[in-house]
Order: structure tokens, then sequence, then C-alpha cells
């Protein structure tokens, strides 16, 4: 590759223009040559043959179906290669071999047949994939270099991501100590009371707004153009705020408030200002944004609400916990003047009734803002003012002050008794832990209080934006909950449980529980299907509550490391097993805690951070993920056995690879158009996760396609803001995808659409088993840059923290600067969506995915993602396939339907389906006795025996060879997929039916044959009927007509389409021929072919025929 190209730079197409760039290619394969005078015009009856997902299995069945087609010449007339998952093993190996034939001909004076030609030695290539059919590990066995390579890879890369995330929670589990020193050390004075009046004001005016712009969407008021008056009114509001406190002689931050009445007036004016202050804060957003995406009004996204709302009011319930502690900051039971101390009276209240009764009074000002904004938030959900509702926004809050009252009073009760019944540093922890949580409960009581006194005087919208925030808090609530409980309760269960309980057993059950869900979320019978065996339903449940039970104890584990770690570097002395067994008795353990030396906390979390900083800087996330692992396996058999002439692969000599094998995407066209593609275009079918998305439409897929093929990278999913603005994700060029040297292979497209086993797995991705995967990397995915986004020429993340916790909890989406690629059949399993989007008239389908029960999941997938996403309806009939009640086998092993386009064009769907009909070969049936499964054994099977990949082998061949065979003859493939939409028609339900009537129609001929009395019916009844017809000639042609109806009777009865060289039919076959022979017979077949099925018309022109 030149300078010049490493320095060019991708740029993003939209699917039209990346669909336009590939008719040129497709011309140039069928003319043999490139044209100058190529137009934007699609070719017509495109081709497009489909592989489907399924492991080995389905590409060892693609094999077979593969070589009848060779063997039938079709394979030139495929344009479009569309491959996904298993599938691409095989398609990977077709469009190497494709590719490495034509430059060894292009190199060689004898050139060999071209790939896809019916003479061309596929031999070689096959004995190479039959040695490698154990892809993974050539060798298996305790012994085996391979066997063990696998291990030590799944170590090395597993340890280096369990380290990252292990150090992340470590990190994180800590914060709540020196949170927890500045809780205890934090005084009751002004500052933080500031800070709280700060950040709820911030908080409760977004609120406001919001509500506001929700009853008045042309409210003039809240826009960016509105800063300066709105200015003005908040220094009014202040203004008279500071003279009212000067003039009352009134002390902010007093230990108690002398005058609840001038308090509660100066809140609410301090609220009002921070209300007025909103379009000057939107003026200052768009200075610190540049202007970029900054918004003119207020009309908060999610992720604003997140940040200015519920961030700042999960930080105030921690605020004013300390102020609600500085309450109780005398002692109880002092002795003091009530009169002289109001806040040491205060501390003295023991009851419910006593705060409920006094702490009005006593309420500090930054409480006196809370009650106050009611008020806002009251007027600004109403749906008017007018008829009213002003005097119901005025009187709401009233009553709902007393339940926010009666709550703090109860919180106020329980602080006391922590104080008074638990005591020193217990009660402190107990009061830290638990009394953010309930001060932000109490606000969404409250909230709850003033909807039901608003009635119906608040709008659907109102509520259902509280609803929404409320869920936001409680999202937020929960994550603070979790980390405060298992930092420091953790450690005190571990120490109880070790102590008292049975913890060898309890550890050995979480350990089991954790290996047995691995293993359960791996097997087929769970996820993706609806329809379940009893059998499959306990792994499923297993697989859903094993990631919990694991999460539970991998944070309960890391919490006690963190508190043994912490408490010897911070003066413990005696032995950690004794300290383990005094931290359960005596309050050792809250002891240990409040003893813990900050500065040590401090250097083990700065630690964490610094080694995970470093990790996710130098580990690259996708490298050191399982792909690499699993490609290279790929690439040594697959494409291994495209360099199957003498002396080409020149593998390594200790590890067997050679990195030769692999060959870049972008090569398989010609880049300079000199040359014309050797073999079909490949489209390789990923998967878009998209489990983190916001994207309503995905709530059950997860996921969107994602493509690679020669020409172009990306995906046709379109980004929908809250706006309605829609943007496509789009195209880029393969040759320049994460930059010239980094672009994908050929290996690299096939091990990403293979990428079973990902963390976000579209439809499939669940958080818990994201968690799960992620730390035991079991990670097959890759991270592409987005096309949308700047990074388009840089392969990989420079820091992969954050794609990281994408993984750990399924949170991949469209937005990100990279995008989540995992295997294809996470969206379609298929591969043909995207010839059907691409309108070919005929797509042959290879499916051989695992589907014992042929219950058609991935068929029944595709055909509604097809009429949903391109409005193309798929007509097909299986019914046949799926054998009849108690029956092993199928009674037809393919299906062809036909798809209707939204441009009222039309297509065949030629389905080839991984099934048996009992007429088999002998080495298949003798297989398929030996194994039940197949042919439809587990997809986590991936090691073959010669037997098993010879058994899909022959399957594949003999079903695909059986369905083509009929139409051989056929040159023009739009006609032969029309008869064989004739051919392969299921069999009327009532066939017996059919033959019963037939003979009423022999009998009718027999009458009108033998009575010279009707005769004048001959030329009505039967089109061009000779004039000078003899009356032996009638006689012959009824006799014939009668023949010819029993032949077909024969022919429905006993099935020749399917048996017809079965030896129990040789008299049957011997007989038709003879009569088929005879000239009045021929002659009465021309006469009255058109009355017979389309079937046995051409099952009389293919064998009753002499050509």
């Amino acid at each position: 590759m030149n300078d010049n190209a490493e320095n060019k730079i991708a740029v993003r197409q939209e699917w039209q223009q990346a669909f336009e760039a590939e008719f040129k290619h497709i011309r140039a394969r069928r003319d043999g040559s490139y044209s100058s005078n190529d137009t934007a015009q699609a070719p017509d009856n495109l081709v497009g043959l489909a592989f489907s997902g399924g492991g080995i299995r389905s590409a060892t069945f693609g094999l077979g179906v593969l070589e009848a087609l060779k063997k039938f010449d079709l394979l030139k007339k495929v344009d479009y290669l569309s491959t996904v998952s298993g599938g691409g093993y095989i398609g990977a190996w077709l469009s190497g071999n494709c590719k490495r034939t034509a430059e060894h001909n292009k190199e060689n004076q004898a050139p060999e047949p071209d790939w896809l030609s019916p003479n061309a030695d596929w031999q070689a290539s096959v004995d190479h994939l039959r040695r490698y059919s154990n892809y993974l590990s050539p060798k298996l066995s305790l012994l085996s270099a391979d066997t063990w390579s696998m291990g030590t890879i799944w170590l090395r890369n597993t340890l280096l991501v369990q380290v990252m995330v292990i150090l992340t929670i470590a990190a994180l589990l800590l914060l709540p100590r020196p949170l927890y020193v500045a809780f205890d050390k934090w005084t009751y004075g002004s500052p933080v009371q500031w800070l709280t009046i700060f950040l709820y004001i911030l908080a409760v005016v977004g609120i406001g707004g919001n509500l506001l712009r929700l009853n008045h969407p042309n409210n003039w008021f809240l826009t960016i153009e509105n800063w300066l008056p709105g200015v003005a009114g908040a220094f009014a509001c202040l203004l008279t705020a500071w003279l009212i406190g000067v003039s009352a002689n009134f002390d902010l931050f007093a230990p108690h408030i002398d005058n609840p009445y001038i308090a509660g007036v100066i809140a609410l004016l301090l609220v009002v200002a921070g209300f007025f202050l909103q379009p000057a804060g939107l003026r200052i957003l768009k200075i610190f944004l540049h202007g970029n995406n900054s918004p003119k009004e207020v009309n908060y996204t999610q992720a604003y609400v997140q940040a200015l709302v519920v961030l700042p009011m999960l930080v105030v319930g921690f605020l004013v916990t300390v102020i609600l502690k500085g309450e109780l900051r005398y002692d109880v039971g002092k002795a003091c003047d009530k009169a002289l101390d109001a806040a040491c009276a205060f501390a003295q209240l023991d009851s419910f009734g006593g705060f409920f009764a006094i702490a009005w009074k006593q309420w500090p000002l930054p409480l006196s803002v809370v009650f106050a904004s009611l008020w806002l938030l009251s007027f600004c959900s109403v749906r008017t003012c007018r008829n009213k509702g002003w005097l119901i926004a005025l009187m709401a809050p009233i009553p709902v002050m007393l339940v926010l009252h009666a709550l703090l009073s109860v919180i106020m009760v329980v602080l006391h008794g922590w104080k008074l019944e638990v005591g020193g540093n217990a009660g402190q922890w107990h009061s830290f832990v638990w009394t953010p949580a309930m001060i932000l409960f109490s606000f969404s009581i409250t909230v709850i209080a003033l909807l039901g006194m608003l009635g119906r005087q608040s709008n659907e919208d109102v509520r259902e934006w509280w609803s929404r925030f409320g869920a936001w808090l409680a999202i937020y609530g929960f994550g603070w909950m979790m980390v405060a409980v298992t930092a420091v309760y953790g450690p005190l269960l571990i120490a109880m449980l070790i102590d008292n309980g049975p913890w060898k057993t309890i550890g050995s059950g979480w350990v089991g529980a954790t290996l047995a869900g691995v293993f359960a979320g791996k097997s087929a019978s769970t996820g993706g299907t609806a329809n379940k065996a009893m059998s499959a339903i306990p792994k499923e449940l297993l697989a859903k509550i094993a990631p919990f039970i694991f999460i539970g104890g991998l944070l309960v584990a890391i919490s006690m490391a963190l508190h043994l770690i912490i408490a010897v570097n911070s003066g413990a002395t005696i032995p950690i097993l004794a300290l383990i067994h005094a931290i359960s008795k005596d309050g050792m353990h809250w002891q240990l805690l409040s003893n813990a030396n900050p500065v040590i906390t401090w250097y083990v979390i700065l630690g964490c951070i610094a080694c995970v900083l470093l990790l996710a800087w130098r580990v690259d996330i996708n490298e050191f993920s399982l792909n690499a692992f699993y490609r290279s396996r790929l690439v040594r058999c697959y494409l291994g056995a495209t360099r199957f002439r003498p002396g080409e692969r020149k593998p390594q000599n200790f590890t067997g690879f050679d990195d030769n094998d692999d060959l870049q995407l972008a090569t398989l066209v010609d880049g300079n158009q000199t040359q014309a593609p050797s073999g079909p275009l490949h489209i390789v079918n990923c998967a878009l996760n998209l489990g983190g998305s916001s994207d309503l439409s995905l709530h059950t897929r997860h996921s969107a396609i994602f493509t690679l093929n020669p020409l172009f990278c990306g995906s046709r999913y379109r980004k929908r803001d809250q706006s309605g603005n829609i943007q496509e994700i789009g195209y880029a060029s393969t040759a320049l995808f994460g930059g010239a040297k980094d672009q994908p292979t050929l290996g690299q497209a096939i091990s990403v659409s293979g990428a079973a086993a990902s963390p976000n797995m579209g439809y499939h991705t669940s958080p818990a088993v994201a968690f799960l995967m992620t730390l035991f990397n079991a990670r097959l995915g890759w991270w592409f840059p987005n096309p949308s986004k700047s990074r388009l020429n840089q392969p990989a993340p420079t820091f992969s923290l954050d794609y990281l916790m994408r993984e750990l909890f399924g949170l991949a989406n469209e937005k990100s600067e990279y995008l989540a690629i995992s295997d294809g059949g996470h969206f379609e399993n298929l591969a043909a969506y995207e010839l059907v989007k691409r309108k070919c008239r005929v797509i042959i389908i290879s499916d051989g995915e695992c589907d014992p029960n042929l219950q058609f999941e991935g068929l029944g997938s595709l055909i509604r993602m097809c009429r949903v996403d391109l409005n193309a309806i798929i007509d097909i009939d299986v019914r046949t396939i799926h054998p009849e009640d108690q029956s092993a086998w199928s009674r037809n092993r393919c299906a062809v339907g036909t798809i209707n386009y939204d441009d009222a064009s039309s297509g065949t769907l030629i389905y080839i389906k991984a099934s048996m009909n009992g007429h088999e070969d002998t080495p298949v049936m003798q297989y398929k006795s030996a194994h039940p499964d197949f042919p439809h054994e587990s997809t986590g099977d991936q090691f073959y025996g010669e037997d098993q990949f010879e058994s899909y082998r022959n399957l594949g061949f003999s079903i695909t060879e059986q369905l083509f065979n009929p139409v051989k003859d056929e040159p023009i493939i739009g006609n032969l997929a029309e008869k064989l939409a004739a051919i392969c028609s299921p069999t009327l339900p009532n066939s017996s039916q059919f033959t019963h009537h037939a003979n009423h129609l022999i009998k009718l001929w027999s009458k009108l044959g033998g009575n010279e009395g009707l005769k004048s019916l001959d030329s009505e009844l039967t089109a061009k009927w000779p004039n000078d017809s003899s009356p032996e000639f009638r006689s012959a042609f009824y006799l014939c007509s009668e023949m010819i109806q029993l032949m077909e009777n024969v022919y429905l009865d006993l099935s020749l389409e399917e048996t017809w060289f079965h030896p129990d039919n040789q008299g049957w076959r011997t007989l038709f021929k003879q009569w088929a022979a005879s000239v009045q017979m021929q002659q009465t077949w021309q006469l009255t072919a058109q009355n017979y099925g389309l079937r046995f018309q051409y099952f009389w022109d293919r064998h009753l025929v002499t050509h």
C-alpha cells in the first residue's frame, strides 16, 4: 500500500450511495470487465445466496450446498453472497478461493478453471477443511498444546479485564469512606447550608421550568434571548430578600430560626430568583459548549435532567442529612434551658408527636427553601391559572407541607433513635447510609401528595414528566444504596457468615451457581425461542438468576478485602483470621470503619484509579477480547484452505499459523477497476448492538443490521433524537475504515459476524448476563468506528474504560464514537435481510441453524422484519418440512416462496433447510442413528470429526442436488426459479380427494370415448381438436387421457418427484416411459398438457420426453 493510500481519510456515505456503488462491480463480473459507461440503475434480476448462522454445522452444511450449486453451474449466476455467523466461515472460504484462484491464473502460464465453474477441482481445499474441522483446537487432548493454548489465552486476557473491572468496583466501593469523613466532620455552619440551597434551587427551578414548558409550550420567558430580563428579576428578588432580612435582623444561618415566617418569605424569594435566572443559565451553558448542541430554551433532555436535576437532588439528600444530624448535635439527656437554647431543647425530643409539634419552628433555612419551593412547583404544574386555577395552585401546597413536615419528623425520630439506642460509631454509619435515601423518598412522597392536591388541574404530560423524573431519582438512589450498603455492611455480613454460618457451603454454592449459570446461558435451550421444552425451563431460570448471585457475592467479597486492607494498614495488629472473627462481635466492625486512616483510604482509592487508567490506556478492548483467538483459528481453517497449492502456505514453525492466510476484505474487488471481480459480492452481516439506546422501536430487538463488504462498512440504522431529527449512521469505505493500515480483513469480518458470545447480544442482551460475560471475558465482538462520528479513521478506542463499562452493563448505543458489533444472528440469522433490502429477483437461503423442533425461528423473524422495515411481503409455506404427527421425517426438505417488494416488483425465495426425509445415503442415516440430534446438534459443539463433517456436507449436497436437478437444463435463473416454485409447491393437504375426483374424470373420459354420439363435444372440450379426426383417433385419445390421468395420480400418491429412481418404482418407471414413447400418447399430451398440474408437466418434460 502506498503512502497516498495510507493518508486518505474515509468519508461517510448514505445507504443509497453505497448501494449504487455496488452496481458497477456486479456488471463488471457479469460482463467480464469494467465499463466506462456505467449507470446508477440497478442490474436486472439480481441473484443472492445466503448462508445462515449455526457455527461449523452451518458452514459444513453450506459446503454441500455450494458443491451442488457448482455441479449445476449456478454459482456463476450469483451476484451477492450474504453470510452471517457460521455461514460466514464457508462464505469466506468461497470468496477467498475465488480471489486466490484468479490471482493464480493471472500469474501462471497454466491457468486453472474458474473456481465457480463445474469442472473446478475443490478436493484439495475441502481436504484442508476436513483436517481442521476441529478448528479451535485441531489436536484436542489433555496433553495437546492446542488445548492448553485455548486456556492460557483466555486466562491472560481475562485477568487483564478482571483487574480493570475489579479495581473500578473497588474504587467505587471505597468512595463512601471519604464521604463519611466529610459527613462526620462537616459542621452545621453556613457553607453546607449555602451549598444545599444552591443545589436544591438548581434542581427545583429546572423541574419548574420544564413543567411550565409542558403546560405553556409558547412561553416567551424561558428562552435564551430573555436572559437579561431574567437577571433583572432575580436581582430584584435577591435585593428584596436582603432588605427583609436586614430590617428584621434575621440571621440566615442561625443555629435555630427565631421567625419561621420571615424565613419562609426569604426562602420563597430565593426560589423565585433562581427561577428567573434560568435564561441566564442557558446563556452560560452556550458559552461553555461553544454553541454546539446547547439548548435554546428550558426543555431538558434526559441527559440534562440527570445532570441538572437528579444528581443535585442526590447531593441535596446527603447535605440535608448533615443538616438534620446537626440539629441533634447536643447530647441526648443534657440539661438545658429550653427558653434560652432552642436547639438544645430540640435535641431532647424523643417522639414523633414532639417533633411534629415543635420542629416546624426550628427547621433551618435550607428546609424552609424546600417548603417554599412547593409553591413554585404547584404553579408550574397547573394547567392554567384561570378559572380558579391560581387559587388551587396557591392552596394545594399547604396540606402538602404538612406531609413533608411529618416525613421529616419521622426521619428525625429515626436519627434520634440511632443516636440514643445504637450510639457511637454504628449510629453515625446507619445515618450516613440510610438517611439520604429517606430524604429522597420523602421528597417523592411529597410530590405525589402535591399532584393529588392539584387533581384535574394538572395535565397527564405533567404527571408523566414527574413519573419519569421519579424513575431516574429511584435509579440513582438505588445505585447509591447499593454502593453504600455493600461498602458498609458487606464486610460485616462476610464476617458473620464465617464466624457463625456454613461459609464453606455458601461459598461453594456461590461458585457452583456462577459456573452453572455460565453454562446454562451458553446452552442452546436457553434464549431466543418462546416455545421451550419443560426441560429447558430450569436452565432458563438458572441463566437468569446466576448473574445476580455472582454479582452480589463479588461485591461483598471485594468490600471485605478492602475492609481488611485498610484496617491492617490503619493500625490493626491482630492476625487476619482473628480480625475477621472480631468484626462480627462487640462493635469492632464500626470501630474499624470509623478509625480507618483517611490517608490510607485515599492511597488505595488513588492507586485503584491509577491502575485502572493505565490499563484502560494500554489494554486494547478489541485485541484483548477472545476475538483474536477465535479469528486466528477461523483463518487457519477456512482461509488457509484457500492456499492449498504446494508451497503456498508457510506456517510459523512453533505456532502453526500463517499471517498470510488472511486477506484484506477490500481486496475482494479491484479498487483500480482493472480486473473484474472473481466472485459474488460478499456481504458479511453483523449486529449493531443498541441495548443502551433510547430508541423505543428497539425495545425487543436491541440491535440493528451492520454489514461489512469489500466496498463499504456501516449501517442504515437511523438515529432519531427527541426532536424527531433523523440521521443515518451511514457507511465508510472498507479500504479506509479504521485507517488504511488497520482496515478490516476477511477473517476479522467473519469472526465478528460469528461473535455469538458477547455481553451485548442484540435481542438476547441482559445487563446481568452482560456483567458476568464481561468479567469472564466471554467477548468475541468488536468495537468498530462509528461512521457518523469523527474517529472514523482510528481502529479502536484510545481509552477503553468507557466502552468496557458499556459492555459490563449492556449499554451499547448508536451515539458513541465506536459501535459494539457482534454476531449477525443477534439481529437476523438467515443473512437474507440485506438481499431483500437490495430487492434481489432470486434469493437462495441455506438454513443450517440449530432448530431441532423445526420451529423456523430464523425464517419467521426474517419475514416479520422485512415486512416492518422494508415493506416487503414474503409468502412461503414450510409446513411440509415439518414432520407430520409422530413422524421423524420431513416430507420436503426445502420450500420455495415469493417476495413482493414495495415497488410492485417480485422475487423468488428458495429455502433449503437442514432436515431429513429418511431417504438419505447410508452413511448419513448411520450417523443419524448414532447421534439422534443430527442435523441439529448444538452450536456449542465446534469440534467436528470426519463422520460428523461428512454427514453435514453430504446432507447439504443431497438436498440441493435433489432440489435443482429437475430444472438443471434451464439457463435463465429467473425462469429456473419460477419452475422451482411450481415443482416445490406443497402437496395439497387433501391429495387423496384429488385422486378421488380424478378417478371420476377417468370414468367420464371412458364414457366420452365409448359413445360416438358424443363426438360433437370433442372440439368443444379439447382445444385444437383436429377436424379430420377418425373414430380410431378419437378412441385412442380418450384412452390415452385416462392413462395420463392415471400417471398423474401415481405421481402424486407415490411422490415420484422424490422417489422416481427408487427400486420399488422401477416397474412404474419402465411402464410410464413406454407409454410416453407412444406416438398417440405424445399427440394426446400435446393437446391436453395444460389440463394437468404444473409439477406433473415439468415431471413429464424431464423424465418422459426423449431428448
